[in-house]
């Protein structure tokens, strides 16, 4: 089949180049901007620079592709304009009220040291515009020597939020002495001048993964309107853990569930930059994996101007720990895609539930029903099962399993061509009465009891439709075709 073949209809995903990390997600005037990493010259060149390509809309359905607008092209981000958030200043805010602040990690690299402990520049960086596209120059805010000195060189992916009166910045770390994954956080009166105010690790003796990427503070309201918060962060290696339902990835992705607020807690660290570790503080038995799939990383939220609290992730992971991807992709002009936005909401048991946005929904066409019988579909489709009443088997062609049996969903590859070395992933998600499947070309989310466990992954069939099969008691399926999603590349990297 040929790259445009695997391309998805329901997904962003590059004209050319490599996509990864969501970055910058916000909505600004009523306009949702997307970014993300961008290697627009990959995979042609391994070297290819690495900024945020930007998309934008109006409904989350017909996107423009802008291009790269940061790129690494200034002494303090010559080697990479990396991961970060975008924060969206109030009108009243002084002195730059009414606009989008972009914050990103600026990379150097030396030809001297190791790149971890030696040798690496991480520069915080801000870019201010008044329409969220173009873009003021480059201001360093936070540089290495900000960080505390057990700090590695591994510092990034700023997320601020403004919260009593003072915007505050998470970044992720990675210690000096032990690799042990931790958040820092600074504070400022002006997103310019910000000095540390907190850290947390995890309590346990062992770390709990090697560095906290992408971290995110996220707030939701419960059913009565208390609100509750969660940090979320992708720990990394976390596969050497060795838990038998989670966490089973080369790199993690999910949430701690906080008791109170997230910065009463980084407050408890009061050594501050004299500390010899960050703040242990965090229960590591607490995390709660977003996606339990083959490719699900590198999340952020965004905050949509009706209230709806987005995820977005990147349907792919990075590399491993010997420089060899998990597995391989067959495009070779592109690669990458991003996942449907997911809107976010507190389940009864307190545990965050994610649901495509409605948008993605009302792309549905007219509903075919089946109800247990093989239901053959083209590969742009939402599938919903409903009625559950046991353990069973929901099969995609003969290629991929999804089996339901004693409180554990396994996700299986049964043909290697089409995961294309993915095999196995299981997680504990209890008993299953509904499942819902978002079919894309080479994609496939898979949402267990209205978003309470969730499964995503690329998959790579050689046909252009797909026969799933509902082997499960009870069942009642329904699935619709889907209108696309449109992607106007103004530019094609």
């Amino acid at each position: 089949m040929s790259n445009d073949s695997w391309r998805p209809k329901l997904h962003l995903a590059p004209y050319n180049g490599s996509i990864s990390d969501p970055n910058g997600l916000c909505q600004f005037r009523g306009t949702y901007h997307i970014c993300c990493q961008n290697a627009p010259e990959y995979p042609g060149n391994y070297d290819s620079p690495h900024g945020w390509g930007h998309y934008v809309s109006r409904d989350l359905v017909n996107w423009v592709f802008l291009g790269c607008h940061v790129m690494p092209d200034a002494p303090s981000d010559k080697d990479g304009s990396y991961s970060g958030g975008a924060y969206v200043a109030g009108p009243d805010e002084a002195p730059h009220g009414g606009e989008v602040w972009y914050y990103y990690t600026g990379n150097i690299r030396w030809p001297a040291g190791d790149g971890t402990y030696d040798g690496r520049l991480a520069n915080q960086t801000r870019m201010r515009s008044y329409n969220g596209i173009n873009l003021g120059p480059k201001e360093v805010v936070v540089t290495n020597a900000d960080y505390p000195s057990y700090c590695s060189n591994h510092v990034r992916d700023p997320k601020v939020w403004r919260q009593d009166g003072r915007l505050h910045m998470l970044l992720g770390a990675r210690t000096r002495q032990d690799s042990r994954g931790s958040v820092i956080c600074y504070g400022s009166d002006d997103g310019v001048h910000w000095a540390l105010e907190g850290s947390v690790t995890n309590t346990g003796a062992e770390p709990f993964g090697y560095m906290w990427e992408c971290p995110d503070r996220i707030v939701l309201a419960d059913a009565e309107g208390a609100e509750h918060q969660f940090l979320a962060t992708c720990p990394q290696g976390t596969d050497e853990l060795g838990l038998p339902y989670k966490l089973q990835n080369v790199h993690g992705n999910g949430y701690f569930p906080l008791e109170g607020d997230l910065l009463d807690l980084l407050h408890q660290d009061t050594e501050l930059m004299a500390a010899k570790a960050p703040h242990p503080a965090i229960d590591q038995e607490t995390f709660v994996e977003w996606d339990h799939g083959f490719d699900f990383y590198a999340c952020q939220t965004l905050a949509a101007e009706d209230g709806r609290i987005m995820l977005i992730g990147w349907m792919s992971l990075p590399h491993d720990k010997n420089d060899v991807r998990p597995y391989d992709n067959p495009t070779d002009t592109w690669r990458g895609c991003l996942t449907v936005p997911r809107v976010l909401s507190l389940g009864a048991d307190g545990r965050i539930l994610q649901w495509p946005a409605e948008e993605i929904t009302a792309l549905r066409g007219d509903a075919q029903a089946f109800d247990g019988t093989a239901a053959t579909m083209p590969k742009c489709a939402d599938v919903e099962i409903a009625g559950i009443t046991g353990d069973g088997t929901l099969r995609f062609d003969d290629a991929l399993e999804l089996r339901i049996a004693d409180g554990v969903a396994e996700l299986v590859f049964t043909d290697d061509t089409v995961g294309q070395g993915r095999k196995v992933r299981r997680t504990l998600c209890g008993d299953v009465h509904d499942i819902r499947v978002i079919v894309d070309t080479s994609v496939l989310e898979i949402y267990l009891n209205g978003g309470e466990t969730v499964f995503g992954t690329r998959y790579f069939a050689e046909t252009d439709e797909l026969t799933v099969t509902a082997d499960l008691p009870g069942a009642q399926g329904t699935w619709y075709p889907m209108d696309p999603i449109t992607i106007n590349y103004v530019v094609d990297r």
